[in-house]
């Protein structure tokens, strides 16, 4: 199961829950519709060896048992989201909150180290700065071992500091013991509103230690996905999103299938905004018109966005898609290239900024190698492996109803070699295959 694109599909659906039981069934209702031929349960006692206990979430799938334990943790928030109300609770007590986080994450390691499951997973929401911020230089707190904040990391016995409560640890006495080392690194989760509306979520995999001694080595990023078929849900393997933008790793996850070019668009600064970026659409800078440009920090992208489509007419996650036949694959060919040459321009003469030149498409025109080699748009050619540099431009016998508008010869300063990536697959046709086309572009490549 990918588990971090659920979490995402989720927070577009459901960015802020009622309570944690709304947290939960929301979740069991998202894994059912992206793996609709699993088994899932709620509150199932499960047994084991040293292990009785309820879990949140039971799932199987594919021949692979997984355990889902939930945290929702908040700051008194109120909002209305569509017509609904959402007044939520401060729970406070952060001390004796943190301490069942990692509770949970002994129990899930004594049921996959017993057999009882193949994995776990342990998912904390919260809109309470207090779980993820680090506490100030010098204070010395009683759950010093149970902190959760960004960057740190967890393993061995924890236990409570010697000057602790009785009230406090009543029915909490007993020290955690944890197997596996566990870097704790926080993502955005939505934002509704500025503090107390933004949510982050912790996302921590636990696996079978016995098995491989890497597996004991953990963190939110690297988690260990049971080779099996995830329907109509196709995950990017974590050696090609490696050398793709962080940004789009995590909305390629996702799994959207776009209407339109600006519908993408839309989406990735949707997207965009999920994960802390400050963005702004059509920038103007100079002569230049950028689709979109994100800031984070002192972190600044530029992104072009290219979606061409072949005929598809298809049902997907129970919503009816039909995409056009849009054809002229040499004109956009060229427009992609194009806007290639655009971004190495911007980022030129600002050597902070990354650019990027995206291309998604379900038309293999674009990524297989062709079968013709003297087209007049041989130099646009943006086929798997191909370098392109230098200068681009049409060959004679181009018509001017082609070239019209496209005249000009494109010029690229950079060395670039093209790989395609697996965005979508919906099943063996043509046409039922995206893929992804992600160019980057550095300030200092010039």
């Amino acid at each position: 199961m990918d588990i971090r694109m659920l979490i995402s599909n989720l927070s577009q659906k459901r960015p802020v829950f009622h309570n944690e039981a709304d947290f939960q069934h929301a979740l069991a209702w998202e894994i059912r519709e992206w793996y609709p031929n699993s088994k899932i349960r709620l509150e199932m006692k499960v047994h084991g060896a040293n292990t009785k206990t309820y879990l949140d979430i039971w799932v199987q799938h594919a021949d692979c048992k997984y355990a889902i334990e939930l945290k929702y943790k908040t700051r008194s928030f109120n909002c209305n989201i569509e017509d609904e109300h959402f007044s939520l609770n401060n729970h406070g007590a952060h001390d004796i909150g943190r301490y069942d986080v990692l509770k949970d994450l002994q129990r899930l390691e004594q049921m996959v180290t017993a057999g009882v499951v193949d994995q776990g997973f342990l998912i904390f929401i919260t809109n309470d700065p207090a779980y993820y911020s680090e506490q100030r230089q010098g204070q010395q707190t009683v759950d010093r071992d149970f902190r959760l904040h960004e960057g740190r990391s967890i393993e061995g016995h924890l236990s409570w500091s010697e000057n602790t409560g009785i009230g406090t640890m009543r029915g909490r006495e007993e020290p955690i013991s944890l197997q596996g080392h566990y870097k704790i690194k926080w993502d955005s989760y939505t934002r509704v509103d500025l503090r107390p509306g933004e949510f982050n979520y912790l996302l921590l995999p636990v696996d079978n230690f016995s098995k491989d001694e890497k597996h004991s080595q953990h963190n939110s990023e690297s988690f260990i996905t049971p080779a099996a078929n995830t329907d109509m849900a196709v995950k990017l393997e974590s050696s090609e999103t490696e050398e793709l933008g962080d940004w789009f790793q995590s909305f390629a996850m996702k799994k959207d299938i776009p209407i339109s070019q600006m519908d993408l668009r839309d989406r990735i600064v949707s997207h965009l905004r999920q994960v802390g970026y400050i963005t702004k659409t059509n920038r103007e800078l100079g002569t230049e018109k950028i689709d979109i440009w994100a800031e984070k920090g002192s972190k600044t992208i530029i992104i072009e966005v290219r979606y061409k489509t072949a005929l598809l007419q298809t049902v997907y996650l129970g919503k009816q898609v039909d995409l056009k036949n849009q054809a002229a694959q040499d004109v956009s060919r060229y427009d992609f290239l194009k806007d290639l040459e655009k971004v190495e321009r911007v980022v030129s003469s600002r050597p902070s900024v990354k650019g990027y030149a995206l291309l998604i498409t379900n038309d293999h025109l674009y990524w297989q190698h062709p079968k013709k080699t003297n087209s007049v748009d041989g130099d646009f050619h943006i086929y798997n492996g191909r370098k392109v540099t230098g200068i681009c431009s049409w060959k004679e016998g181009a018509s001017n109803g082609t070239t019209s508008g496209r005249e000009a010869a494109i010029h690229l300063t950079d060395h670039y070699q093209l790989k395609w990536q697996l965005y979508l697959e919906l099943g063996m046709k043509k046409n039922e295959q995206f893929q992804a086309l992600l160019v980057e572009v550095n300030g200092d490549n010039s």
